[in-house]
């Protein structure tokens, strides 16, 4: 099995061959370790990081970008999409992401071209390949290159990583998905409605109830988090249900399965 050090490497000689870069960076942990690298093997003036924010964009995120920025000295040009009038993206359909990245990775070739920079980077790791992600098909039609993909370093290995050698914090080791995954295929998306389960999500991490994903039933919601939460929303329940039923949801209700990723899939 090729160790984590050997894949890096791998990683490593492809970005020497790249002149200046565009690295979409989410603020997430697979973009910062791929944005960490870039840096080290470019320098600071080869290297442009992108933040995109949308409607999709949850306010944890902001958190976790300020988180690591601090921790690297880089360029970030932030960049506003706006996602309401794309039809295909809002009705939501199960191939949403397609169009949503569609959308996102077109804009930002743009912008990477009118600075001089022909290579646009993503943090897709050899992980997302095992997952429903129709988002991958735009980022290839697009050749956006994936240098963790291509050495096949997974999560884990970085979470591993980044834990034991750059002694990130456990809150910014879990994933974040987009807002939209908080809700059923089909089930048209609306501001108002993003916006509270946003909230509602930010009322937990706050409180340090990570990781947790509020998830939509009708009129309510379903809390995801692992089981060693349970005891504390209980003890908490009436401050949690005031919190949600002052932004118009009935029913608060805990999934006693805990946490998962692609559950509308």
């Amino acid at each position: 099995m090729i160790n984590i050090d050997s894949k890096i490497e791998q990683v490593r000689e492809r970005l020497s061959g790249l002149g200046r870069v565009a690295v979409a960076f989410s603020g997430g942990k697979d973009s910062f370790f791929l944005l960490r690298l870039a840096l080290e093997v470019l320098g600071k003036e080869r290297v442009t990081a992108f933040n995109v924010r949308s409607l999709f964009t949850a306010r944890n995120d902001d958190r976790r970008v300020s988180y690591f920025t601090n921790l690297l000295d880089f360029d970030m040009e932030r960049i506003e999409i706006d996602i309401t009038g794309e039809r295909k993206v809002m009705g939501n359909p199960k191939d949403r992401c397609y169009f949503c990245k569609t959308k996102i990775f077109s804009t930002l070739k743009e912008r990477a071209s009118a600075l001089g920079i022909s290579t646009v980077l993503d943090g897709t790791t050899y992980s997302d390949l095992d997952e429903y992600r129709p988002g991958l098909r735009a980022i290839e039609e697009l050749c956006i290159v994936s240098p963790l993909e291509e050495a096949r370093i997974t999560s884990g290995e970085i979470v591993a990583y980044l834990r034991e050698r750059v002694k990130v914090d456990e809150y910014y080791l879990t994933s974040s998905a987009c807002m939209a995954t908080r809700f059923p295929y089909d089930l048209r998306l609306d501001e108002s409605t993003l916006r509270v389960f946003d909230e509602v999500e930010f009322f937990f991490v706050e409180r340090g109830i990570f990781p947790v994903k509020v998830r939509y039933i009708p009129d309510g919601i379903r809390i995801e988090t692992p089981g060693k939460h349970f005891d504390w929303i209980f003890d908490n329940r009436g401050e949690i249900l005031e919190f949600c039923k002052a932004r118009g949801l009935k029913f608060v209700t805990l999934d006693i399965e805990g946490i998962k990723s692609g559950v509308w899939d």
